[in-house]
C-alpha cells in the first residue's frame, strides 16, 4: 500500500476554531495512515491520486453500541443459534461498511462473538470496520434473568467483580461495559425506578473502574435509574448509555469527570415500528419506548459541555448510525454538533489513546465520502457513495467510474 492523495468537493475538519473545508488541498495517505494536508503541487512523483472531487469527505462514523448477539433479520427474525449469529453479525458488519461505520464498539455477546467477528475481519475473511469487543456485559448479582443473548456475567462483591474485569481483559476484551441496574419491572418515574431494579454496589463498581484503568480499557455503563446514574458518575466510569433518570445535578459532575453520554435515541424512536417483528414483547416495548432522555435535557447537556456520542443499540438497528443522527438533529443538535458526536466523541470514548475521527497525521484513514456537504443537511449522511477503512476503498457506487490517475501539479 503506497502513497495516495484524495480529492474532494470539501473536508469535513471540525477543529476547535471550526470547520475547515481544505478546499485548496488534498489529503495525503500512507500504509493506511492520514499524513495530512498538502497542495497538489507539492505532491511527490508517483503518488496515486484518488479525484473524489465532486463528493464530501468526512472521518468514519463510529457506533458505540453494537449487540452483536441481538442483531436481527431484515425481516424481523432474531438469532437463535450459534449459526443464526454469526449470519446476522456478518449482515451487521456489511451494513456498517455501507453505512459509513468504520469504528464499532461491542455491547458484548454470548460465545465470544464479538471477538470472533473482530478476528474474521483483522484476517480479511470478511470486510468490517475496527472492532472492539467487549466479550460478556456485567450485571448486578440476582439479574439472571437478564436476556442470554447478551452473554452476561453476574458480579457478586468486589472481589469477583475485580476478578470478572481481569478475566474479560486477559481474554481479549478492549472495553468494559456494564448495566448499572437491571429491571424488576417498569416504573415510569426516573426518581423511583431504581425500587424496581437491581443495582451494582458502590465497591463493586469502584472495582470494575479501577480494575479497567489499570489495564488502559474504558467502561461503559447503561445505566436507567437516577440512583444508578449517580454510582457511576462516582465510580468515574468513560461513558453512559440511555441515562433515562439524568438530573440536571448530573450534568456539572459529568462535564468535570469528562463521562460521555450516549443517549441511544434512535432505539426509543424506533422501537415501536420494529419491536414487534423483531420478537420484543408489548412491556418491553412500552418499558424501552418510554425509558429515553427527554430532548430538552440532552440538549442542557450538550450545551453545558458534556461529551454526546452515537450508540445504536437496538437489534434492528445495527450500522444504522444516520438514525441516531438524525435523532439527535432532531432533538436541537447542530449538524456540526451532530457529526461530532458520529467521529470525533464516538472515537474519544472508546481507547484512552486516539486512533480515528479525526484528519490527523498517523491516524488510521477511516473515511467515508457524500454527495452533499452534511454541514448544509444532515442527510447528506443517507447519500454515501464510498467507504474507506484503513486506506482501502471498501464500497464505491461508482466505483468502476473512479480510478487512480496523475493530475497536473502546477
Amino acid at each position: 500500500m503506497g502513497k495516495s492523495a484524495i480529492l474532494a468537493a470539501g473536508f469535513i475538519d471540525l477543529t476547535p476554531d471550526g470547520v475547515e473545508h481544505h478546499r485548496a488541498e488534498c489529503l495525503l495517505i500512507d500504509d493506511g495512515r492520514i499524513v495530512g494536508f498538502d497542495k497538489p503541487a507539492n505532491l511527490p512523483d508517483g503518488t496515486a491520486i484518488m479525484d473524489r472531487s465532486s463528493e464530501y469527505c468526512l472521518p468514519g462514523l463510529v457506533d458505540t453500541a453494537f449487540l452483536a448477539g441481538l442483531t436481527v433479520a431484515d425481516n424481523g427474525a432474531r438469532p437463535n443459534s450459534y449459526g443464526d449469529y454469526v449470519w446476522q453479525a456478518k449482515q451487521a458488519s456489511e451494513r456498517w461498511v455501507a453505512g459509513g461505520v468504520t469504528s464499532v464498539a461491542s455491547m458484548g455477546a454470548d460465545d465470544r462473538m464479538d471477538i470472533d467477528l473482530q478476528a474474521s475481519i483483522i484476517e480479511g475473511r470478511l470486510p468490517g470496520p475496527q472492532l472492539y469487543p467487549a466479550l460478556s456485559p456485567l450485571i448486578p448479582a440476582g439479574a439472571s434473568n437478564f436476556h442470554r443473548l447478551y452473554g452476561v456475567r453476574e458480579v457478586q462483591g468486589a472481589d469477583d467483580a475485580r476478578r470478572a474485569v481481569r478475566e474479560l481483559i486477559k481474554q481479549g476484551a478492549e472495553r468494559i461495559v456494564l448495566y448499572a441496574d437491571v429491571p424488576l419491572e417498569f416504573h415510569p418515574d426516573p426518581h423511583q425506578t431504581s425500587r424496581h431494579r437491581l443495582a451494582f454496589s458502590p465497591d463493586e463498581l469502584h472495582e470494575i473502574v479501577t480494575q479497567a484503568r489499570q489495564a488502559g480499557c474504558f467502561v461503559h455503563a447503561q445505566a436507567i435509574s437516577s440512583a444508578a446514574i449517580d454510582r457511576c458518575l462516582e465510580a468515574g466510569v468513560r461513558s453512559i448509555g440511555c441515562a433515562f433518570g439524568l438530573q440536571d445535578s448530573h450534568i456539572p459532575i459529568m462535564v468535570a469527570k469528562g463521562i460521555a453520554l450516549a443517549p441511544n435515541l434512535a432505539l426509543g424512536a424506533t422501537i415501536r415500528e420494529f419491536g414487534p417483528a423483531a420478537g420484543f414483547s408489548p412491556g418491553v416495548i412500552q418499558m424501552v419506548g418510554q425509558q429515553r432522555i427527554a430532548p430538552d435535557r440532552l440538549l442542557l447537556a450538550h450545551q453545558a459541555g458534556v461529551e454526546i456520542i452515537c450508540g445504536t443499540n437496538a437489534a434492528f438497528l445495527a450500522g444504522d448510525v444516520y438514525r441516531e443522527c438524525l435523532e439527535l438533529h432532531r432533538a436541537g443538535l447542530s449538524p456540526a454538533a451532530v457529526l461530532c458526536t458520529a467521529t470525533q466523541n464516538g472515537a474519544k470514548a472508546l481507547k484512552p489513546y486516539l486512533e480515528s475521527g479525526f484528519f490527523r497525521p498517523r491516524y488510521r484513514a477511516d473515511l467515508l465520502f457524500v454527495e452533499s456537504d452534511p454541514l448544509q443537511n444532515i442527510e447528506a449522511l443517507s447519500q454515501i457513495s464510498a467507504v474507506m477503512i484503513k486506506g482501502t476503498m471498501q464500497r464505491s457506487a461508482a466505483a468502476s467510474a473512479l480510478s487512480e490517475s496523475s493530475i497536473d501539479r502546477s
